[in-house]
């Protein structure tokens, strides 16, 4: 039998495999900064795999606009 979904605080329901992924990919996040010192090549990368400005900036203890210009500016520089 597959586990029961659980409601969230806005009666929306939340599967318990969307969470475990969502788990999994903070830990590949950690993985991936592992020996990484500089922010804005932090937040670079993790732009790269695809982690949105607001996930960066939570995982990042930032705000989502300092991580929006850095975002901004690390794609400047490739220009």
């Amino acid at each position: 039998m597959a586990k029961k979904e659980k409601q969230g605080a806005d009666n929306v329901r939340i599967d318990p495999l969307a969470v475990e992924v969502g788990r999994i990919a903070k830990l590949f996040a950690l993985y991936m900064l592992r020996d990484v010192d500089d922010e804005s090549k932090k937040v670079s990368r993790l732009n790269a795999v695809g982690f949105s400005a607001p996930e960066i900036a939570l995982m990042l203890d930032k705000t989502e606009s300092n991580v929006r210009v850095q975002i901004s500016q690390s794609k400047a520089k490739k220009k």
